[in-house]
């Protein structure tokens, strides 16, 4: 008797929930049985698919295997779901050392799905619908790598599983990599300096975080906890100096994939770019140049007049007025998100106090004539800059208010 179309969802069901118990029972042939007929159903449900190749490869089927992983890896990657098809790659890999054409063929999908993406960004949906597939997401560091950059790199990569509950990234300590997750979810925690934890971000797969670890040794800013069992690609610092020796547009395209994101996350997120348009914000991250600025450095000079918009990304600025009679007063210290040099460039008045690195910085700088054309120009930008001017000259005056002589070329 044929099956009825509307019978398969329950089978597939029946056919799955059968599998699982013949895992728990350690009867792995047997629940190979059943993931092949749940794929004979939905041959389009790549969950299953990928438990079939999982199973070939625990049973030694090696050939078997390959072949269900490469299928897995060509289809994630017509899907758009790039970092998946690069963990099936790297699981074949795992089985056959020597095995080139999975890489070839997803380094030449890939190159083509970029192209069709800036040809066509509104087109976002995946070629096919499928069972239980995963959401698309961006992989905006491998999609602009040269094809045999991309290859090179794939054979490079490291994947990691860790435990629900496992640390992968812990604050303070010195960064060498950056990780994209594959399947899982993950927490990202700050401490502050004697302050509680707090959650700033729940990560889901597709996500990229730690990439400070491939720019610098600076510590890291946060932790990030599994939050389930996750699967992990890890990129090092290491594999990329090995990599770049090889091919040097690899540091280019790091150092610009770097930049991106520190900026989308920037202009997403400050308030003071937030009335922007996507159109302006990308006009605007296009003129922003990273520095990079020892402890000791001067970045804003007491008396002279600012030249740019500073925002600090990682590190922390000491702020020092200095008084008529000589005597240096602290303002509190500036830290990741800080936005600096405003209000000598929109008043036009001579810089209030000095600004020192206090640790290694990174920042971004935005010079004046693009402040002036491109970000002053808008209201609601304009509105949200006066409001965080006054208050830090409320601020000033308030710290200046018991006896110091206020000079009229400063704004205090």
């Amino acid at each position: 008797m044929a099956i009825q179309p509307a019978d398969i969802p329950l089978l597939v069901r029946q056919y799955k929930d059968s599998a699982a118990a013949n895992i728990l029972q350690g009867k792995p042939e047997e629940a190979l049985a059943d993931y092949r007929k749940v794929v004979d159903l939905s041959p389009h449900d790549t969950a299953a698919r990928l438990k079939v190749a999982e199973l070939l490869a625990q049973l030694g089927h090696r050939q078997e295997a390959v072949r269900e992983f490469h299928y897995l890896a060509i289809r994630y990657a017509a899907e758009g779901h790039t970092i998946h098809a690069i963990a099936a790659c790297k699981l074949i890999l795992a089985i056959d050392p020597e095995h080139q054409a999975t890489q070839e063929n997803l380094a030449s999908l890939i190159a083509m799905q970029s192209a069709e993406e800036r040809q066509h960004p509104e087109r976002t949906e995946p070629l096919e619908a499928a069972t239980e597939s995963p959401k698309r997401v961006p992989t905006p560091l491998f999609s602009q790598l040269p094809r045999d950059v991309f290859v090179a790199l794939l054979g490079e990569l490291e994947m990691r599983r860790v435990a629900g509950g496992e640390r992968i990234i812990t604050e303070g300590e010195r960064g060498n990599s950056m990780f994209i997750l594959e399947q899982g979810t993950v927490r990202v925690v700050h401490t502050p300096e004697n302050g509680q934890p707090r959650t700033l971000a729940e990560l889901g797969e597709g996500s990229f975080f730690g990439e400070m670890g491939l720019i610098s040794d600076a510590p890291r800013v946060a932790s990030v906890i599994a939050t389930r069992d996750c699967t992990l690609l890890e990129v090092t610092r290491e594999m990329l100096t090995r990599l770049g020796a090889r091919f040097p547009v690899l540091e280019q395209v790091v150092q610009q994939f770097y930049k991106d994101r520190l900026l989308d996350t920037l202009l997403k997120t400050s308030p003071l770019f937030q009335p922007l348009s996507d159109e302006q914000k990308q006009a605007i991250a296009e003129r922003f140049q990273s520095r990079s600025v020892e402890p000791g450095t001067v970045l804003l000079q007491q008396g002279q007049r600012s030249h740019a918009l500073h925002l600090l990304l990682r590190g922390r600025c000491s702020v020092v007025h200095q008084d008529l009679k000589g005597t240096e007063l602290p303002y509190p210290d500036m830290t990741e998100g800080a936005i600096f040099g405003e209000i000598s460039l929109m008043l036009d008045l001579r810089i209030t106090a000095t600004v020192r690195a206090a640790t290694p910085c990174l920042l971004l700088v935005l010079d004046q004539d693009t402040v002036k054309e491109r970000v002053l120009t808008h209201p609601e930008v304009r509105r949200r800059l006066t409001q965080l001017t006054r208050e830090r000259l409320d601020r000033t005056a308030t710290m200046l208010a018991e006896g110091a002589e206020v000079q009229d070329s400063f704004l205090i």
